[in-house]
């Protein structure tokens, strides 16, 4: 690791605790717009949020839209690798998008794998595993999540 490298692995990792454990919301949505992630307005997450990045380079990208809420111990994997696995040899590392749009509700627990994106006003119920894309004011849970039900979006403001 060069010495350049080590600095940015620094600053982002420092930036990635304030953005996923710092106890005000303001600043942990600052910390994730510094690591270049888009997050919108009113946007709700808890301090137990666990993002998976690679400090260094490929980090994924997250975009999180306006008013989105996220319950307690959520993940968003942006990023996975193998580490110093044996199997990281024969698996390449997986880094894509996650993107949540505008009015999206994650229930407690939630875990979204990379390359999903949760549409507009889309419910996803408590601990449930989202592995495809869920669409526009769907209601998904269960693991792999899957759509039960769709909400009547023409009666929202």
């Amino acid at each position: 690791m060069t010495l350049k490298e080590f600095f940015i692995r620094c600053k982002n990792k420092c930036l990635h605790s304030y953005g996923i454990s710092f106890p005000y919301s303001k600043v942990r949505v600052w910390a994730l717009r510094k690591l270049g992630y888009k997050v919108g307005e009113n946007v709700y997450f808890p301090a137990d949020l666990t993002i998976t990045t690679n400090y260094v380079y490929h980090r994924g990208t997250l975009e999180i839209g306006d008013r989105v809420a996220i319950g307690p111990n959520c993940t968003l994997v942006v990023a996975s690798h193998g580490d110093y696995s044996k199997v990281s040899s024969m698996i390449s590392p997986k880094e894509d998008f996650i993107k949540i749009l505008p009015d999206a509700w994650l229930g407690a627990g939630v875990i979204v794998l990379p390359g999903v994106t949760i549409g507009e006003g889309a419910v996803i119920g408590a601990g449930s595993v989202v592995t495809t894309d869920v669409p526009p004011f769907a209601i998904s849970v269960g693991n792999p999540a899957r759509v039960i039900k769709t909400l009547p979006y023409e009666h929202i403001d």
